[in-house]
Parts: C-alpha cells; structure tokens; sequence
C-alpha cells in the first residue's frame, strides 16, 4: 500500500471544519541536524495551543521521529502502520490536551525514511479528510534537502529555517533554501535564530544568511526573531516535558509565547498556489482546488 491511497475513517469529532476556515501551516525545517528544530516544533504548537487555537502537530522526521520522546508519549500506532494499511491516519492522532494534537512517525522505519515525493504528496492529500476543526499544523519535517522535506516545505504556507550560529548550520541552511527555491518554487522562507545569546547576535546571524544570496536571486526571506540559550531547555528535555509548560518564565518559554503570538499574527493564507498543498480545499479563490486535490 501506498500514502497515496490512503483512505481515512470516521472521525469521532462530529465537528465539520468550515470550508471557508483556512488552516496556518507551519513547516520548522533546516539545513542541519542539531539546531534545535524538532524543540522548536513541539513548543510552538504547544505555545500555540495555549493561545487557544486549535493545533495538530505533524512529525515528519519520517526516519528518525522524536516529536513522541520529547513529549513523553508511547505511541501505540504510527504512519508507519498507516503506510502499512493497519489503520487510518484518523486512527493514530492522539490528544494532548483540548487545544494540541500529535500525529506520531516511526523512527527507524526504512520504508519511511525512504519515502518519495510521490508518497509524502499521498499524505498530504490524506489530511484533507480529517475533520477536527484545526487552526495551525505544525509540521517538523527532516533536515537537509531530500525530496520529502521539500514536499512538505512546499506544501506549507508558511516555512521557518531553523538556524544555529554556527558555520555548519548557516552553510547547509543557506543551501537548503537555494535548492528549494530554484528546484521546487519555494519563495518565501521565515529565518529563526535559535540558541543564542542575544537579540544583536541573532540580527547578526541573519545577516549573515542574507548577505550568501545574490540580490538579483534572493528569495523572500524574513526575520522570525530569535530562542536565547536556555539551560531550562534541557532540563525539560530530559524530564519529557515541554518547555513553556515546565519552565513558562524561562528565557526560552517566553520568547517561544512571543513567537506563537507572533505566529498568529501571521497573514492567514487566501489561495492555494497550484501544488499540493495541506487541507487545499479550505483555502478560498483559486479556480484549480479540484484539480490540484485529485491530481
């Protein structure tokens, strides 16, 4: 079986989503390993949640998923079993609180980590039939530029680079949004400084990453702010607690509540842009939402 002949079930929810209801997807990605990217997801959506909007957490680091030991979860299904024709996607969403979902990946799993453009577009066609009313979707996909992070990334409306101070990170994170902006027509992308120690080195680090493009081939690329060095952080890593519940006046949790606010602020998407896209159908004026739904 293949994602792209997944086939939900009922929802339990009898809720139906307004079509007229778009729903904010945010793809957390980067060029590099380490760089924080996966706490980033969990606390945003969590942070997100607390605000009162409806949230469901993806975890789309199909070979080495983790969004589930961060949040102290013991998952009795995966994708990897919705992959496997052993149950619907509806079937493995699991309920953290009344605001905050979590669809939970494998890790390890071959057949995930493999996973072509082909079946990462099955799946996000698959999201389209759930029918919990949904404001935000958290996507934490890989890192690097394979052919499912850029699915993913496309088919976002919102992308936040995940970027550490470092050589290695600011390289790859450099490289990652080139080769999606000319292979796959991703042109906007949202930079996030993360562990460093202040809001001028932050701006700095941002800098850095823009001054790597040719301004005649830049794409959009914007601020998103910054996550300071917390020891906090790792302290709630390791009790499987997520920061702004465990630690909520550390440095870290604050300024992850000021980027979900800032989150929400966001411009909320009105079209879909003529790919895959998640929940496509809730996005209003584009004359092609049929066709691009079943293509």
């Amino acid at each position: 079986m293949q994602l792209s002949d997944i086939k939900l079930g009922q929802c339990s929810s009898t809720a139906s989503p307004d079509p007229r209801h778009p729903v904010q997807v945010i793809a957390v990605t980067g060029g590099k390993g380490g760089t924080g990217k996966t706490n980033i997801a969990v606390n945003l959506a969590q942070a997100l949640a607390n605000e009162g909007q409806s949230t469901l957490l993806l975890d789309a680091d199909l070979g080495m998923a983790n969004v589930d030991v961060m949040l102290g979860l013991s998952a009795t299904h995966t994708l990897s079993d919705v992959l496997n024709g052993q149950c619907t996607l509806e079937d493995i969403v699991i309920d953290i609180d009344d605001k905050l979902q979590v669809i939970p990946a494998a890790s390890g799993i071959k057949e995930l980590a493999d996973m072509k453009q082909q079946g990462c577009a099955g799946l996000v066609r698959a999201f389209s039939d759930l029918k919990h009313p949904i404001d935000f979707l958290v996507v934490d996909t890989a890192t690097g530029i394979s052919e499912c992070v850029a699915s993913f990334c496309r088919a976002a409306t919102e992308i936040l680079v995940v970027v550490c101070n470092e050589p290695a990170s600011i390289r790859d994170s450099v490289a990652q949004i080139s080769l999606f902006s000319s292979e796959y027509g991703i042109s906007r992308f949202r930079i996030l400084a993360n562990k460093v120690e202040s809001a001028n080195e932050a701006q700095g680090l941002f800098r850095t990453i823009i001054s790597r493009f040719n301004d005649n081939h830049r794409p959009q690329i914007s601020f998103a702010g910054y996550i300071p060095i917390d020891e906090h952080l790792g302290k709630a890593v390791r009790q499987h607690r997520v920061l702004v519940n465990a630690y909520p006046r550390s440095r870290a949790a604050m300024a992850l509540r000021h980027l979900a606010g800032r989150v929400i602020d966001w411009p909320q998407p009105e079209y879909a842009g003529g790919h895959i896209e998640f929940f496509v159908e809730r996005l209003v004026g584009n004359e092609n939402i049929e066709t691009e739904v079943m293509s």
